[in-house]
Parts: structure tokens; sequence; C-alpha cells
């Protein structure tokens, strides 16, 4: 293990960088010696590496690493160390605000977290951990909570989650909640409570909590970035009703479920710059793109099983900033229609398992700006027509064609 030290700031706060790169029998020589020095550590990031390769580090060393008594340590970075439990020696860093488990194998946080009253930031994304104790609620200075992984879920559809407990509403400093599981409508309700939320991601939302959730939404004016996932595939993402939250900084939104329309409030939002419905199976008749085509600040719009009409027309003067199209198993969808001044920004369109397609999208020509045009598991015969489409398209410039057996990609940059 090497320690390197520095003074940081004028403040004189110390950062150590530890480095497992030796034998564990070495280290345990040394460890009287640097006993005093780690108490004067206030920020430790584990790189576990070896010759160039990773290498596991264990609950016993990082006991005994603790055990170093660091009382002023703020900050523990343990990415992917391989972690079935937290040492409990961590539970004694009172002046912890930073934890992050990201990656490892805990499956359980202990009830003596509550003990680490001065923490502002747990990571638990891609850990085993799916449910909180209550003792989370004492944490009053958390900003940031992100939770959903690896666990072992029965329904695979769902973005996986964490489920928190009653009273989540009192940790009102929070701006960053990401993978809550909205398993009663008392938890929906109380979101509504932290209203300095900026990020917040929900799964699990049953149809009848949909009006609910609307209406902490309301609550919810600093909002920036938004995902909402149902509980399974059939569930239908009830989100239409007279409530309709503003969300004025919203720039972040992706819904995963069935919508029986674009909510309403969804067109409204003029911060939008990323858009993803995920297994929407919009109606054709629901005029979906025409509802979207009036965001005027969206950048990127991606849309995977979310449309089962047989033709999506992109109308003159719609999607004036956007740059990014993902139209991605969209199943029953045959033609794509861009009329003129439709889309004037857009760099980037891929086409992703649209299989009934057969013919090029129409209009394509107009779009003067496009640098990448990507069709990844379409039909043979569209495929077949895209390759002697490429050559008499793009005459006049330098083009890098890449042809695989189930995809064509084509980047196009004007010769000089």
């Amino acid at each position: 293990m090497r320690i390197d030290s520095e003074n940081g700031d004028d403040h004189g706060r110390w950062l150590a960088a530890v480095t497992w790169c030796g034998s564990n029998d070495d280290e345990q020589k040394r460890h009287e010696q640097r006993s005093l020095s780690l108490k004067c550590l206030r920020s430790v990031v584990i790189f576990v590496v070896i010759f160039g390769y990773e290498d596991p580090l264990t609950a016993t060393f990082l006991s005994k690493f603790l055990s170093g008594d660091p009382k002023l340590l703020k900050v523990l970075k343990l990415d992917g160390a391989e972690l079935d439990n937290i040492p409990k020696h961590v539970f004694k860093l009172f002046h912890l605000k930073y934890l992050n488990l990201k990656g490892t194998r805990v499956k359980i946080i202990p009830k003596s977290i509550g003990k680490l009253q001065n923490l502002e930031l747990i990571n638990l994304t891609r850990t085993n951990v799916t449910e909180l104790p209550v003792e989370i609620l004492k944490l009053r200075k958390l900003r940031s909570l992100l939770i959903g992984g690896l666990g072992d879920y029965s329904n695979e559809y769902a973005i996986w989650g964490c489920k928190c407990p009653l009273g989540i509403g009192k940790l009102i400093c929070l701006e960053n909640l990401t993978n809550i599981e909205a398993d009663s409508d008392k938890i929906v309700r109380e979101i509504g409570n932290l209203m300095q939320l900026q990020r917040l991601w929900i799964t699990k939302l049953r149809r009848e909590n949909g009006k609910e959730l609307l209406s902490s939404l309301l609550r919810l004016t600093n909002l920036q970035e938004l995902v909402i996932s149902c509980i399974e595939e059939d569930e239908t993402l009830d989100l239409q009703h007279s409530i309709s939250p503003k969300l004025e900084f919203l720039t972040s939104l992706r819904l995963k479920g069935r919508l029986e329309r674009v909510p309403q409030w969804v067109t409204s939002l003029q911060s939008l710059r990323t858009l993803r419905l995920d297994n929407s199976r919009l109606r054709e008749d629901e005029n979906v793109i025409g509802s979207l085509g009036h965001l005027s600040n969206l950048i990127t719009l991606t849309l995977r099983c979310a449309y089962e009409g047989e033709t999506i027309c992109f109308k003159v003067g719609g999607f004036q900033k956007l740059q990014r199209l993902e139209l991605v198993q969209l199943t029953r969808l045959k033609w794509v229609r861009v009329e003129e001044e439709s889309m004037p920004s857009l760099r980037n369109l891929q086409l992703i398992g649209c299989k009934l397609m057969q013919e090029l999208p129409t209009g394509i020509q107009n779009l003067t700006g496009l640098q990448f045009l990507g069709f990844f598991d379409m039909s043979d015969e569209l495929m077949h027509k895209v390759q002697i489409w490429i050559t008499s398209l793009f005459l006049g410039q330098s083009i890098f064609l890449f042809l695989l057996p189930f995809a064509s990609v084509v980047q196009v940059g004007r010769v000089k």
C-alpha cells in the first residue's frame, strides 16, 4: 500500500490517495507506524490495481486500514471493491460526508448508518441493496441518495430500484434521488416534500398512483432530470390529468411504460433537451410527432417501442433544434417522411429494429446537415437499397461507410 499525502488548498485540507500495490504481509508490518498519519486524512479514494489489472479489495484489508483511526475522514470512495458487507469501522467515521459503494456486492445497509449524520452523499448504484433501513431518515444533511442496481428481482421489466422507508419526505435537503420504488401511494406523496430535488428517478409506479405523482411533481419546481418507470410491461403510466406540473427547469425526461397519449404537460416543457419514450405503444391517431415537434429546445429524441403506427411524418417547421433522432424497435412502422424545413439541425439519425420498413425515409435529402446515418437490424430489402442510395446521394462529399450483416452506418463529411 502506498499513501501519498499533500497539502490540498489554502485551508490546509489533506488529500490521500491509497493504492494497494503490495502484499498484505508487508502492509501489516507498517500499519502501526502509519496510524498517526491516518488520523489526519480527510479523503480516501481506493484504486485497486496491480500490474495493470484489477485485484480485489477485501473487507479484511479495508478494516485494517480503517483501524488506523482516521477520525476526520470525509470522503470514502470504494468503487468496485469486493465487499459483501460494510466494515463496522466505517460507522465510526462521524465526519464522513461522501460514501461511495458503487459496484460492490453489499446487500444490506445496517442500522448503524444512522450514526453518520454528516453524510451528504451515498452511492449504492450497481449493488445488491434492495431496501433501506428506517435509520436512513436520521441523515438530515443528505443531498444525494443514489440507489438501484443488481438485485435479484422477479420483475425484470422495471428499472431496478430500492425500497425506502416511510418518512423519506423528511430528508428535505435531498437534491438527487435515483431509483426509488413507488411501492405505496404514501411514498409517492412524500416525494412532494423534497422540494430541493433536481434529479428524480422513480420506478415500479402503478397506474393508480399516477395522479398522486403529478401532485407531487407540482411542488418539485427545481427538477432538471426526471425518470418515471412503471411496475410491469403491461402497466399504464397514468400521467394524463388536469394536474399539470410546470417543471420549467426540466431538461431531461424519460418515461418507461404504456401511455394512452402524450401527456399535455410534457408538450409544454420548453426547457426540455432530451426526451426518451420507452414502451409507450402510442397509436398513430395520437399525433405523437406533431405534439412533440413544438418542443423548442429539444436536442435528442428517442422513441423505443413507443409508437404503433405505420407512418411517421416530420412536418414543416417541427423540431427546429433537434440534433439526434433514434427510432428503435417500432415494429409496425413502414414509412418515414421528412418534409422540407423539418429538423433543420439534425446531425444524427438512427433507425434500429424497424423491420417492416422496406423503403428509405422519404425526403431524407431535406436533412442537409446530417452527419451520421445508421441502419441497424433492419430488413434485407431496405439494407440493399441503402447501399445503392449512398453512392448516388453523396457525390462530392467524403463518405465513411461501414457495412455489416445487420447494419449500415454512413458518416458524412464535406470535401475541403
